[in-house]
């Protein structure tokens, strides 16, 4: 499954910059921490600049400083090594040994450029001979993302070999043996993926149910409501018309139909309105969270897909799914107390 994140999908909508440690908002929205943490010093409660929902989920962090409350929420992994992936691919194309000659490829594992004698020793090194090597051209920020290796969180030269469930952290063999010995769980890297990238498949599966829910559930509620107009002026149209039969005799009962009308309409109106927007903020919350798993699944570092996958499930798990509208279904049905039969 290829995703392709678009140039402005990397930019940060506070500073219009690439994302700088982008952090997920409840709302599944992403912004830079500090762009986060300026925002909320600017205002009190502030809640996204996008979609206005609160950033912290939890209200009661007034003693908390803004800085410990956006270090709370995860950081989008996924969308860090794309950002920085194309800015290795945006830099100028020359090769990072030979000096003033144009590269032609770049090593999808070690994200160097190389002219094409550097790149047919680096295929002849023993160390790198396994590596991918393409055109500079045809690789994209999310292939180059996708394909860096894990790293150890402790010697971020060596590959990582297995990862520490108790510390959360990806390690390499010797850190296993040595610094995690006594660690209770620790697992091979491949395995922690493969459990990863099926926790996410489950995600994705939950959040499109929930995404087809809410959508089906605001369409009706849009349904209802232009019902509500509809029968509004079906029964203006029909108060006229007794109204005109009686002509100035019953002018006074004509404008007391009419504001009885109007009145109860307005407050289911209101009432729906209402019950859709709140829908309409669900949906967007299920839809952004939905974005960033599908990204995740695709393009993640396998380090980065690990440390994501804990936050995105405690996310969804806390996102409100639920697209029952049996609460809203009953203003509808109190609108035949006022809906006046034709005479």
């Amino acid at each position: 499954m290829e995703v392709v994140v678009r140039s402005h999908e990397r930019e940060c909508a506070v500073c219009t910059n690439d994302f700088t440690t982008p952090k997920i908002l409840p709302c599944g929205h992403l912004l830079c921490r500090e762009c986060v943490i300026s925002w909320m010093k600017s205002k009190h409660h502030a809640g996204c600049p996008l979609c206005t929902c609160p950033i912290a989920e939890h209200q009661g962090y007034s003693s908390q400083s803004a800085a410990d409350v956006v270090d709370a929420l995860p950081t989008d992994s996924v969308m860090e090594a794309i950002v920085q992936s194309a800015g290795v691919l945006g830099k100028d194309n020359m090769c990072t040994v030979c000096d003033d000659v144009r590269a032609e490829y770049i090593c999808m594992q070690c994200v160097e450029k190389m002219c094409s004698s550097c790149m047919k020793m680096h295929k002849k090194m023993s160390m790198s001979r396994s590596h991918d090597v393409e055109s500079v051209s045809t690789v994209t920020p999310e292939r180059l993302a996708a394909s860096r290796p894990a790293l150890c969180a402790d010697h971020g030269d060596k590959h990582a070999e297995a990862f520490c469930a108790d510390h959360h952290l990806s390690i390499c063999s010797s850190c296993t043996s040595i610094k995690h010995r006594t660690c209770l769980v620790v697992r091979d890297i491949n395995d922690e993926m493969k459990d990863s990238e099926k926790t996410l498949c489950g995600l994705t599966d939950q959040l499109v149910q929930a995404e087809y829910s809410l959508k089906q559930g605001t369409e009706h509620l849009a349904i209802r409501l232009q019902k509500v107009e509809d029968m509004e002026q079906e029964d203006m149209t029909q108060v006229d018309k007794t109204c005109d039969k009686l002509q100035r005799m019953v002018e006074n009962c004509r404008k007391g139909l009419k504001k009885q009308i109007h009145d109860s309409r307005l407050q289911v109106t209101n009432s729906l309105i209402k019950a859709k927007r709140e829908l309409d903020k669900r949906l967007g919350k299920v839809t952004s969270h939905r974005n960033i798993v599908t990204r995740a699944r695709a393009v993640a570092p396998r380090a980065g897909l690990i440390h994501v996958t804990q936050a995105l499930t405690d996310r969804v798990n806390s996102l409100d799914l639920n697209a029952d509208l049996d609460e809203f279904y009953s203003l509808f049905t109190d609108l035949s107390v006022f809906h006046l039969e034709e005479a």
